[in-house]
């Protein structure tokens, strides 16, 4: 048995310790979307009346490339479609009642996302007209371009 002093010790646990660091850091993925400047562009409009003001609109862009793990009731490992969201803020178009995002529908990338989905809302511009006693709640809905449900569920 070879007898090593305690002082060394530290310092080598150190050593071992960044240079795994730095080997897992290599094999990062990037997950960043980056639309290319040709990408088609999707123009998502939504009506709105006065009293309601749109909220941020919660985009989705899916990948094959980059699949996630997930775990089925027993424990059992199944690959589904990557997943990136953002959040967008329809604007006002001019003084009309329409607001508008427009997105990418290939969100580029290392990932190779690609639009998958958007859903947007609607709320009362001032809830207090109905008094204190009001649960809040909103209106909406979901447009979907391809074959996974949005967070908020599919079209049923």
């Amino acid at each position: 048995m070879v007898k090593r002093p305690i002082a060394r010790l530290p310092q080598q646990l150190s050593l071992a310790l960044l240079t795994l660091l730095t080997s897992l850091s290599g094999c990062a993925q990037d997950y960043s979307l980056a639309p290319p400047a040709n990408s088609e562009q999707v123009t998502v409009r939504i009506k709105v009346p006065p009293e309601l003001e749109a909220e941020k609109m919660e985009v989705m862009y899916r990948s094959a490339t980059c699949q996630r793990t997930r775990r089925d009731a027993y424990g059992e490992p199944y690959k589904v479609d990557g997943f990136h969201g953002i959040e967008v803020q329809p604007q006002q178009q001019g003084q009309s009642d329409i607001y508008e995002a427009k997105l990418a529908r290939d969100g580029g990338g290392a990932c190779r996302w690609h639009l998958a989905n958007v859903t947007f809302g609607v709320v009362y511009r001032y809830p207090e007209q109905f008094g204190d006693e009001v649960t809040f709640g909103g209106g909406g809905g979901v447009v979907i371009f391809d074959k996974n449900d949005s967070s908020m569920g599919g079209l049923t």
